[in-house]
């Protein structure tokens, strides 16, 4: 990926981490709060701090790491200054996320006349959370199962054939992983996809001439 890269994405859930309970009396709310299994809230964000730690510390500047490394960032109730800390980042990787997606974009702008109809159509239509239920391939094509009844714009099967494959980088984990982001580029003879995926996260990679998409 040269724009959605892991490191992108890996930010981005540090940043869907990184948000405080707008008042004391929200807190307290929380604090009575206990899953099903009898799990307290607390126990649950020190679960997930612990988790997300290694992220934590790796994108955000060092004034927030003592908080990381006490275990203090989520389970107590943020101080002034720690608030105004992660609304300063919070804004500033907002604002770098909104310059990378117009980057993308502004490039995507100068190609889409040139690529094949069904290669816009995976821009067009997304197959944001599909999960890769199967992966096949012959001498010269490739064809992807996805299951799209989370996709936005698919309500059941697709499936993806690409014909004249040029090129291709497949996660040894492909099956059971979802379908995140994606990067369309053209080549000389074609075009370039890139996926994002998740469980685990990987990337996949595949240059082709043609695809054909089918609903299952």
């Amino acid at each position: 990926m040269k724009y959605f890269t892991q490191n992108w994405y890996r930010e981005m859930q540090v940043y869907g981490f990184l948000t405080f309970p707008d008042s004391k009396d929200d807190w307290k709310e929380s604090l009575n709060w206990k899953n099903e299994d009898g799990t307290s809230y607390i126990e649950i964000l020190q679960a997930e701090l612990e988790w997300r730690k290694d992220d934590l510390l790796t994108f955000l500047p060092a004034p927030f790491h003592p908080y990381i490394l006490d275990g203090s960032l989520k389970t107590e109730y943020p101080s002034k200054e720690l608030r105004k800390m992660a609304e300063e980042w919070n804004e500033n990787y907002q604002s770098r996320r909104h310059d990378i997606r117009k980057q993308y974009m502004e490039q995507f702008e100068e190609i889409k006349e040139k690529l094949p109809s069904q290669v816009l159509e995976i821009h067009t239509k997304s197959l944001h959370d599909g999960e890769v239920l199967s992966i096949s391939s012959s001498e010269s094509t490739i064809t992807l199962i996805i299951a799209g009844t989370s996709v936005g714009w698919y309500d059941t099967i697709v499936k993806l054939t690409f014909s004249d494959i040029e090129k291709c980088l497949i996660p040894e984990q492909l099956e059971g992983s979802w379908w995140v982001y994606d990067e369309i580029y053209k080549t000389e003879t074609g075009f370039e996809l890139r996926v994002l995926l998740e469980n685990p996260l990987s990337e996949l990679m595949i240059q082709a001439r043609e695809l054909k998409i089918e609903t299952v």
